[in-house]
Order: structure tokens, then C-alpha cells, then sequence
């Protein structure tokens, strides 16, 4: 089978060959479909830009201008008055300068009458105030009843800075009363030193634990004329009275008036209400205390409506400062403090 394959083959081969090699034999062409194709290439045409519409913008008319409003002549100026000025308050904050006002040539002044001068007397000026120092701590021991037992200690601490002042007083038992009564009772008083001596601006009192139920206390408005006292949640105000103070700041608001003869009548506030508080001169005094003997000023107020009965010496080589203070309470009475030491820085 292979060789008759091969010869088939070999047939085939040589009758192509002769008819190839014949002279004038083409294949067969078909050119029924027969087309020229021609290809360019050309760049293409660019994009047309696409116009926006132009917004219509709608004519406007201007305004018409108003006419200017006719001026009338101005009146004729006013002579300027000086505003009266308020008393510039004793104890608030220095508030900021205002603009001058525009001053008014004064007035010639007129010379006083006989009879004026003699019907009106002068105003005498009030005495010069004792000399405080600077800064003084003055510890007491604290007895109670006629006998003296001692029951516990208490200390003064005053201070002055510029025209302020700042005092503060720490009062606590000892041994068994301290197991008693613990706590302290802690008052502080602070306000300006004027001519007339101490103008307190704020005035705490504490009795026993720091609570609201414990604390008092009494503000001094100098502008209003009034004097905010009471407990935090219960305060009520009440005028101010002249010569106001607090229970603290009294016993050095006469120091500072001392040496006088006559009493003394104050406005005092223990942060319940503001009552007055006449300081009678008992006289001078030999006080026996642990400095030594000391030249006292004695001074008493008597019990007045409810009120305790207080006497203070104030010793008088010491700027007048208190180095004896009884206290008769009508309801634990009497309580006496009696200096131990002193500390004074000029």
C-alpha cells in the first residue's frame, strides 16, 4: 500500500509539472469583483465652539439724587455748666477716669461779711488719729469665769498696706474645752484708713465648722449708704450709720482715736444688724499682765438692750493696741483675753 501511495504520487507531481511547462495555459481568474480601493488619511475637523448665551441684563434707573434737607441756623451756644461730682466713695475700687468736663472761668470771689462770718462758726477739724504700726501680732490666753480658768487662746493679726488694713482674729479652746467645742472662731475685718480711722469695706465671722450656717457677714457700700449683713442664704440690708464698724474692727478704731476724754459713739455690726456702741473712759490703769505692768486707758461699754457689756485696756506704750478684752455674756458670762505676747514691726 505504501509503494502504490508513492507512485500515485509521483503521477500526480509529473502531470502538474506538464501542464505548467505547456505554452498559452493560465489558471482560471475570477475578476467579477473587482474593486479599487484607495485610502487617505485626512485630520479631523475641529469641534465647532459652542457659543453661551449672553445674559440679559435688565436696564436699572438710577435714583433720583433727594434733595438736601435745609439746615437751620444753630441757636446760640449755651454757656457750659460744671457737673457736680459724687463724693468719691470710701471703700470701692478707683473707677476709671472720665474725659475732663470743660471748666467755666470761675467767678470772682466775694468777700465774706462781718455778719456772715460771725453767724457761721468753723468747722473744727476732726483730732489727729494715734500712730498704728505696720504690722502687729498680739496673742492672748483665754479665761473664763470670775476665777480665771483658762479655757483657751486667741490671736491678733493686723496688717496695713498703703491705706488698707487687714485684721484678722483666730479664737480656739484647749485641753477638754477643745473636746467640748472644737473648731475656731475665725473673724476678719478689711476696709480703708481714712482721717477718721478705719472704714471697714467687708467684715467675716465663723463660729465652729466652716459652713454656711456658721458664717456671717456684713459688707460696707459707702456709695449707697447702706450695710448688707447676715448669714449667706439670709441677708438683709440697713443704712449705715457714721462711725460704722464691725465687732472686730471697734477695739482699733479706738485704739487709733486714742487718747480722748470723752465717750465715743459707733455703729457696730457682728454680721446680725448694725446697734450702737458707746465706749466710756474709765480712766488710766496699772494693768499686771506677763509683759510686766502696764499703763493702761481703760474704756467700758455698758450691757445695752440684750447687748454684752465689753471692757478694753489698751496699753499706751504700745500705740494704744488692746492687751485686755472682758467680755460678760448674757449667755456664757464672762470670758476675759489677756496678752501673752506681743510682735510689732513699724
Amino acid at each position: 500500500m505504501r509503494r502504490i501511495f508513492l507512485l500515485a504520487l509521483a503521477i500526480s507531481v509529473l502531470t502538474h509539472l506538464l501542464l505548467l511547462a505547456t505554452p498559452g495555459f493560465q489558471l482560471p481568474a475570477d475578476n467579477s469583483h473587482e474593486t479599487l480601493i484607495q485610502a487617505r488619511l485626512e485630520p479631523l475637523p475641529l469641534p465647532k465652539p459652542v457659543l453661551k448665551p449672553k445674559p440679559v441684563v435688565e436696564a436699572t434707573r438710577r435714583p433720583r439724587p433727594r434733595p438736601m434737607p435745609r439746615v437751620k441756623p444753630a441757636p446760640p451756644a449755651q454757656p457750659i455748666r460744671e457737673p457736680i461730682a459724687p463724693p468719691a466713695p470710701v471703700t470701692e475700687a478707683a473707677a476709671p477716669a472720665a474725659p475732663a468736663p470743660v471748666e467755666t472761668p470761675p467767678a470772682a470771689p466775694r468777700a465774706p461779711s462781718a455778719d456772715a462770718s460771725a453767724s457761721a462758726p468753723a468747722t473744727p477739724p476732726p483730732p489727729p488719729l494715734n500712730a498704728m504700726p505696720g504690722k502687729a501680732e498680739i496673742r492672748y490666753t483665754v479665761f473664763k469665769g470670775v476665777n480665771g480658768f483658762k479655757v483657751g487662746r486667741a490671736a491678733y493679726i493686723w496688717q496695713v498696706i498703703g491705706d488698707r488694713y487687714v485684721l484678722t482674729s483666730i479664737t480656739e479652746g484647749t485641753g477638754l474645752i477643745a473636746l467640748i467645742q472644737p473648731g475656731k472662731l475665725v473673724q476678719i475685718s478689711q476696709g480703708h484708713i481714712t482721717a477718721l480711722g478705719l472704714a471697714p469695706d467687708d467684715f467675716w465671722i465663723q463660729r465652729g465648722k466652716p459652713t454656711p450656717d456658721k458664717t456671717a457677714a456684713a459688707h460696707f457700700d459707702y456709695r449707697q449708704h447702706t450695710v448688707t449683713v447676715g448669714k449667706m442664704s439670709n441677708a438683709i440690708t440697713v443704712p449705715l450709720l457714721p462711725g460704722a464698724q464691725d465687732i472686730l474692727s471697734v477695739t482699733f478704731q479706738l485704739a487709733m482715736l486714742a487718747p480722748f476724754q470723752d465717750e465715743q459713739l459707733l455703729h457696730v455690726t457682728t454680721g446680725k444688724g448694725l446697734k450702737p456702741y458707746t465706749a466710756h473712759v474709765v480712766g488710766d490703769e496699772l494693768l499686771d499682765t506677763p509683759l510686766g505692768q502696764l499703763r493702761t486707758l481703760h474704756l467700758a461699754r455698758n450691757a445695752e438692750a440684750g447687748e454684752d457689756a465689753i471692757d478694753v485696756w489698751l496699753a499706751q506704750d504700745y500705740n494704744y493696741m488692746p492687751v485686755k478684752i472682758r467680755v460678760d455674756h448674757s449667755k456664757f458670762g464672762i470670758v476675759e483675753q489677756v496678752i501673752s505676747s506681743i510682735n510689732v514691726e513699724h
